[in-house]
């Protein structure tokens, strides 16, 4: 049965920004899922870590 609308154990966002509804998918090598998992916020963390990566690569493309 879900939650009424203002539960006070509904999901509650911890990003200041909207996510994309579409979620990316990875295959990791054998044990670093569960490594991952055991870090807190680990979420949010690779989130950024991914944002800062991705933006690198972009600059290094444009100055190629």
């Amino acid at each position: 049965m879900p939650f009424k609308k203002n539960h006070e154990f509904r999901f509650l966002p911890t990003e200041s920004r909207s996510l994309d509804s579409k979620p990316l998918t990875l295959k990791l090598r054998p044990g670093i899922r569960d490594k991952l998992r055991s870090i807190p916020n680990w979420q949010s963390e690779l989130r950024d870590v991914i944002e800062v990566w991705l933006q690198e690569k972009l600059d290094q493309i444009d100055q190629d």
